[in-house]
């Protein structure tokens, strides 16, 4: 599965994200985030960033590299139109994402959603796009006035979430187990 695009909604009505993605196969999923699982995945895609860095320079380093690379991000941010596709593998119904974990992989870094009755959605994601979802979800958090933002909060993952490490080589097709 190759992603091509992301995007977020904020619904009020819900008080949750519609999160949505398409593949270059043209199809779309579609996932609702609540605020816990948006707080997860920011603190979890800083932590995997600065993981990722630290395997080439010191933690400290790391962690200067990834906050720096990210406000440019902010600094660079291009929103664009949301391209509907054709298929929906898991229905056209969002579905509610219950936990989310980061694991680190060679090449990649996997980020898997749970959903109901612990099917996992796993996402192979690079260090851009990691960049591009946390700068995403930062947006729409703030639209959605969570507050979120403030010092610290993104920074701290949920207590029983870890940031999981494996050297095994992954699977890039494997999209629903």
């Amino acid at each position: 599965m190759s992603i091509t695009q992301f995007n977020a909604t904020y619904v009020a009505e819900e008080d949750r994200v519609l999160f949505r993605f398409n593949t270059s196969q043209s199809q779309e999923y579609r996932l609702w985030f609540t605020r816990a699982v948006v707080r997860s995945i920011l603190a979890l895609g800083a932590q995997a960033s600065v993981a990722v860095l630290a395997r080439e320079h010191p933690p400290e380093q790391a962690k200067a590299i990834a906050e720096f690379k990210q406000q440019a991000k902010v600094e660079q941010a291009q929103f664009t139109t949301f391209v509907p596709a054709t298929n929906f593998p898991l229905g056209a119904e969002p579905i509610l994402i219950q936990q989310a974990r980061i694991q680190l992989m060679d090449k990649a870094t996997a980020l898997e959603l749970v959903m109901p009755k612990g099917q996992l959605l796993t996402m192979n994601l690079n260090e851009d796009m990691i960049a591009q979802l946390r700068l995403l979800l930062q947006t729409i958090a703030q639209r959605a006035q969570w507050g979120l933002d403030s010092p610290g909060v993104a920074a701290t993952p949920e207590p029983e979430q870890k940031l999981a490490t494996d050297t095994a080589p992954s699977n890039p097709n494997k999209v629903l187990h």
